[in-house]
């Protein structure tokens, strides 16, 4: 990563420690001659000129998340230039799409600016609505009812050739780095990062199925003939969407990948261990 000169910074606003350290990187950059952008939300908390909301920061060079996942999805999601490169320091939970953790930010901040990382790239995919492009996602899409009560009927095609059709309370269409977030969490596998896959994984299905790897290079199709329940779709739990009765939802591979600094192991690697011995001890 050679010449950076401006830096994005966000961090969690309902964690004054995630505020705490973003500050300290923030003070760290501007005394390194770098031109420090704070998110506008943790501007405005801390008193900060110039800040700028994510959908604003399309000249940055980095951008710096301080707090776990959500964070992370938040700037793939919102960033305009969905391409610059993230460096996520770990102040969440499990933190699986983190870099970092507290004690190694300002020294991992140093190794970028004299280019001592690398970028790895994670596929995301397009969700469209009734041929209607809507959003990007890292991790998945959630088809569900409103009410969570109800079941729901799938009816999932790709290349206009039937795959499967299912109730069940939900369904996830996850890419392979979202095969470690929702779709793990309702029995899907680990899937290797580097593959061009969708997961489709059910909630609750009325009939016992495992999840289903495809190919992602043929179109996703999945329809819902359930005219009389409500139903969303929920993109990286930060997007949400009412369909109309009877919508078709199209799955795609994005045209854009994120892009995240590494500086050892990549993303697969560092975590394979911490999520089996995760599924030992549950």
């Amino acid at each position: 990563m050679k010449g950076i000169e401006r830096v994005g910074i966000v961090s969690r606003v309902d964690e004054e420690g995630a505020m705490e350290l973003a500050m300290r990187l923030y003070d760290h950059l501007l005394g390194a001659g770098i031109k420090a952008i704070p998110e506008s939300d943790f501007a405005r908390r801390k008193g900060l000129q110039g800040g700028r909301s994510l959908s604003n920061m399309g000249d940055v060079d980095l951008v710096v998340t301080v707090g776990g996942d959500g964070t992370v999805l938040k700037a793939c999601m919102l960033l305009p230039n969905p391409e610059t490169p993230i460096l996520a320091i770990n102040m969440g939970r499990r933190g699986y799409l983190t870099e970092v953790d507290p004690e190694d930010a300002i020294p991992a901040i140093d190794k970028c600016l004299r280019n001592e990382c690398f970028i790895e790239r994670h596929s995301k995919i397009s969700i469209f609505v009734n041929d209607e492009y809507v959003i990007d996602a890292l991790n998945d899409a959630l088809i569900a009812p409103a009410i969570p009560s109800k079941m729901l009927t799938f009816e999932v095609y790709q290349d206009y050739q039937s795959i499967i059709k299912m109730r069940a309370d939900a369904l996830i269409v996850a890419t392979p780095t979202g095969s470690t977030a929702h779709s793990l969490s309702a029995g899907g596998p680990i899937v290797d990062p580097s593959l061009n896959a969708f997961l489709l994984t059910f909630i609750c299905p009325l009939d016992p199925v495992g999840s289903i790897v495809v190919s992602a290079e043929k179109e996703l199709d999945i329809k819902v003939p359930s005219p009389a329940i409500k139903t969303v779709i929920i993109a990286d739990g930060r997007y949400e969407r009412e369909l109309k009765q009877s919508s078709k939802i199209s799955i795609r591979p994005s045209r854009h990948k994120a892009a995240f600094v590494r500086f050892q192991k990549p993303f697969f690697m560092k975590n394979l261990p911490n999520i089996a011995s995760r599924g030992k001890r549950e």
